[in-house]
């Protein structure tokens, strides 16, 4: 893969603060010795070590207090990035609201998942993430260890507002201009941020996953619905008022079926997860057991409708080939077993039709952080915000 920018150069590009430099270091890599600190970013040691310190005070780090051996086998004191210093996703679905604690080491400190027979309205939404996140808090409270939350990040299945944090559609969970970031805010008195669940799924995997080290990428994942992430060049494509990326509503058929925009002969019309658990006698169930089941049960019926759906994804696959010319396709979510169901079936379709040029050198993975993807992306709205101004963010946690 190409490699990506050194993190000084991109600090230094967008006038980062060594403070910044250092802490973005220290979360990226999650462990790290203070000699390749000065390694990676050209700072003295003794400029890194009260850089450390500070950090540490802060609460962003903690220092080993013995020597480590770095990776170019020279002995230094070790630092590692805080497991105390919390991120809370919340990710609002069709049939379940899930929240996990993330911690600015990368660990899953808490998961829950609350299961629902039926979409809830937006307003009973927020009411449950609010109980949900205050009885967490207590929970945290109550540990052995000092945690501190910095905010919460929203997954939202559908077209966000950044900047004021309305969700402006979400067609399967039937939300539209709601303002979602302003009455958490207003109930929980900490930052939130609100973003589209695909996109956050990408930056997660091109941080910490599949797509690590490629900047020319494309991220599809499939949940009740589909979405995606694309960059080109280390860039979001995030288009002219911050919609693009709805790789789903991309019409591959002449067929009649609908999506949940309402849109004909679409990806999201034809590869539909719910389609996938009738045909299995599932209802409701996660994505490891519909996998487990797909797999290992493989009826006649199930066969040919995951031909079927591979088929689909197959041909909306060569199409973002031949508009982007990616190094690298991450398929995450449901599409991740659909892959796995027929690998040699799915690259065949691809071949034949996409032009042979832009798959030379292109590899198509499945998501390497599975289930946490979501939640990982989501944490680090919070967390790059903290590793921007660590003084002043350090200063509001809860």
């Amino acid at each position: 893969m190409t490699s990506k920018a050194t993190p000084m150069f991109e600090a230094r590009a967008s006038g980062q603060s060594s403070l910044s430099i250092v802490l973005g270091l220290i979360h990226e890599h999650r462990a790290i010795t203070r000699s390749e600190i000065c390694s990676i970013t050209g700072l003295s040691r003794s400029t890194v070590a009260k850089l450390v310190t500070t950090l540490v005070n802060l609460g962003f780090a903690s220092d080993t207090g013995a020597e480590q051996i770095d990776r170019v086998g020279r002995p230094s004191m070790g630092v590692d990035a805080s497991k105390e210093l919390l991120a809370i996703s919340v990710h609002p679905e069709v049939d379940y609201l899930e929240v996990k604690a993330v911690a600015f080491n990368g660990t899953i400190v808490h998961s829950e998942k609350r299961l629902y027979d039926e979409p809830i309205g937006a307003h009973q939404a927020v009411e449950d993430m609010v109980q949900v996140i205050d009885n967490l808090i207590v929970e945290l409270q109550t540990s052995d260890t000092s945690y501190r939350i910095l905010g919460i990040g929203v997954i939202v299945p559908g077209q966000i507002n950044s900047s004021t944090g309305i969700v402006r559609q979400a067609p399967h969970l039937q939300w539209s201009e709601f303002p979602i970031r302003d009455l958490l805010t207003q109930r929980l008195s900490m930052p939130v941020f609100v973003a589209n669940d695909a996109s956050l799924g990408c930056k997660a995997e091109m941080a910490y996953g599949a797509a690590k080290g490629a900047t020319d990428v494309v991220y599809m994942h499939g949940t009740s619905g589909i979405g995606g992430g694309v960059f080109m060049n280390g860039t979001e494509l995030k288009g002219f008022r911050g919609y693009a990326g709805e790789l789903g509503h991309m019409r591959i058929s002449s067929g009649k079926e609908l999506d949940y925009s309402g849109i004909q002969g679409t990806l999201e019309a034809l590869v539909r997860r719910d389609d996938l658990e009738a045909v299995l006698g599932l209802k409701n169930v996660s994505d490891e057991d519909l996998e487990v089941a797909l797999l290992n049960n493989r009826t006649p019926e199930s066969t040919a409708l995951a031909r079927k759906q591979i088929e689909a994804l197959g041909i909306a696959t060569a199409n973002l080939a031949n508009i982007f010319n990616p190094e690298v396709f991450v398929l995450a979510g449901f599409l991740r077993f659909l892959y796995r169901f027929d690998q040699n079936y799915f690259h065949r379709v691809i071949k034949k039709h996409a032009i042979p040029a832009v798959l030379e050198g292109m590899q198509v993975f499945v998501n390497e952080l599975g289930a946490n993807s979501l939640a990982i992306g989501a944490s680090e709205l919070v967390f790059q915000e903290a590793i921007a101004d660590p003084t002043r963010y350090a200063t509001r946690v809860k």
